[in-house]
């Protein structure tokens, strides 16, 4: 008996075109699949989906009890399968038979084998969870039109023996990929990214897998879902892409005077964010800031991913901030990542760490020149359906550094030699109420380690970007920890409005001890645009023993404009 879903009778009717945009329709004569209802007012886009749609009919009744089902006979006519199909008698336990080929093919399927095989009695259950293992193993391994049966079967007892065949058909590789449409990105990235090569075997895993991951990257998109041409040589793959504008500059700048010295200085926020300009997917991101006239903070990113064609990247930062005439603080961070499927991937990197002390009478007490150099590993994970406005998705970031550090106080000429841990750790869900209502849960923690911890080495938080209702960076911690609940009701497709509510936890061993819980709440919206993104806020916070004052309310906004 066999379930009669073979390469050849697939050619001869799709002229090997398996994602044509054509209905197909199923028509059953004798018996009918348990879970084939209303099969007649059902269509299909392809004469595979057809098959495929019968396969899961077949071991559905499998698992039913039903060992003997079978397809005895497939014709089609122009755009319609007739198939005649036998359900057969209920059984529960079946006993299977392999011959020495099919034998050794299912050795090298993880967690079956001949011998698994052979000594077990079946329930229906189980026979068709292991007949599809089998299947689906095939069909991702360059075997897409296999298909499996059970011969000869025989009735003893309450029992059915049968021999179980196993029919690979033709093998199928990957012939060519071609991206089509507008996108301005190599092949090779591509490639890479959806971890499909051309000449490894047909997947279909991973083919079922593109549109998910094209999600993942922020300057391309689908035009229209991927398309397979079977051909003898094997099969191509075509992908319609676009490419999206990511590219962005935005920021604002002033001119405001120094209260120290009466001098004219700049202050702002500008950020430059550069990415696919060489069209492998690279980033280059820019942003200075001087939020007050005594600061001044530059940061810089650089990420190559798949180097040289392979799963590796190169992946630095560098920020420099200086604290008025107090400190001056540089951090240079270089690492390899090994990037995982949709763009995931771990990350062991080396960073480099040195303040120095800029004037002895300072403002601020707790400083010390020091010099650190850690190890460290990261992992990064993102699956969004919207990457600009989400609806769907997970963001998990994190990572955790070992290293040396070397100090000295400004009044000592004395150079103490210490091991210090840091840790960053952060998760983003958006969940889905309805299409347009969306919780957003965020979170966030941050802590830093050393016998003793210097005051140019804590972490700033605070403002539009972590605990909103506060100034930026205003709020300074060795260890910190933020929870956001964020409700969101979707305008469009690049806009929401949104309200929010901010709660933290910190703690400070710099000095005299400090611990404290405070949170914001407020509201605003997002509104995007051809021309970039638009954002606004308003937000209260309350920390210490203050009280929340509307005179004290902070408002964020910022502006995107996209190239």
């Amino acid at each position: 008996m066999k379930s009669n879903i073979i390469l050849f009778l697939l050619l001869s009717v799709s002229t090997f075109w398996a994602s044509a945009q054509k209905e197909y329709k199923l028509t059953f004569q004798g018996d009918v699949p348990l879970k084939a209802k209303h099969v007649e007012r059902k269509t299909f886009k392809d004469s595979l989906q057809v098959l495929d749609y019968l396969q899961k009919m077949w071991l559905t009744d499998i698992s039913k009890g039903y060992p003997l089902a079978n397809m005895d006979s497939l014709v089609w006519k122009e755009k319609e399968l007739t198939v005649h199909y036998y359900r057969g008698t209920s059984f529960q336990k079946i006993r299977l038979f392999v011959n020495e080929e099919d034998a050794s093919f299912i050795n090298t399927i993880p967690t079956l084998s001949e011998t698994i095989l052979l000594n077990l009695n079946f329930d229906s259950k189980a026979l068709s969870e292991t007949l599809q293992r089998i299947l689906k193993y095939c069909e991702n391994h360059g075997f897409p039109f296999a298909e499996v049966s059970l011969e000869d079967a025989k009735i003893l007892g309450d029992e059915v023996h049968a021999n179980l065949e196993i029919n690979k058909g033709p093998y199928v590789s990957i012939f060519s990929i071609e991206v089509k449409g507008e996108a301005a990105v190599s092949k090779k990235y591509v490639c890479n990214y959806i971890n499909i090569q051309e000449g490894e075997p047909y997947s279909e895993a991973l083919l079922r897998d593109i549109s998910s991951r094209m999600q993942q990257v922020a300057f391309l998109s689908e035009i229209r879902p991927h398309e397979v041409l079977f051909t003898p040589e094997g099969c191509i793959l075509y992908l319609y892409l676009k490419s999206n504008p990511v590219s962005l500059i935005n920021g604002i700048a002033g001119l405001q005077q120094d209260p120290i010295n009466e001098r004219t200085i700049v202050t702002g926020d500008i950020r430059l964010k550069l990415q696919n300009t060489l069209k492998r997917g690279e980033l280059l991101e820019m942003n200075w800031r001087s939020l007050q006239p005594t600061t001044q903070e530059l940061n810089a990113a650089f990420n190559y991913p798949f180097l040289l064609n392979t799963p590796f990247g190169i992946k630095s930062s560098f920020a420099l901030y200086k604290q008025d005439s107090s400190f001056l603080t540089t951090n240079a961070n270089v690492g390899i990542q090994y990037f995982l499927k949709g763009g995931n991937y771990i990350n062991a990197f080396y960073e480099r760490e040195n303040s120095a002390v800029l004037r002895t009478q300072s403002t601020l007490s707790d400083l010390s020149n020091v010099s650190t150099n850690r190890y460290g590993l990261g992992f990064y994970r993102r699956r969004l359906d919207y990457i600009p406005n989400p609806s769907k998705g997970l963001i998990l970031e994190s990572t955790a550094s070992l290293g040396r550090r070397s100090s000295r106080e400004t009044d000592s000429s004395l150079v103490e030699i210490a091991t210090t841990f840091k840790m960053d750790f952060s998760v983003d869900a958006y969940l889905p109420l309805t299409p347009r209502n969306v919780v957003r849960l965020y979170g966030r923690m941050q802590s830093y380690y050393a016998p003793e911890i210097y005051t140019n080495e804590v972490f700033r938080f605070g403002g539009l970007n972590s605990q909103r209702g506060f100034n930026e960076q205003s709020l300074w911690a060795t260890t910190y920890a933020m929870a956001r609940v964020e409700y969101r009701f979707l305008l469009d497709k690049n806009s929401h409005l949104f309200a929010f509510f901010d709660q933290s936890i910190y703690e400070s061993t710099v000095g005299n001890y400090l611990q404290d819980q405070p949170y914001g709440f407020g509201a605003g919206f997002s509104f995007g645009s051809n021309l970039g993104i638009f954002s606004i806020s308003y937000a209260l916070g309350k920390q210490m023993d203050n009280p929340i004052q509307l005179s004290d309310g902070k408002v964020h906004f910022g502006y995107i404009a996209y190239f």
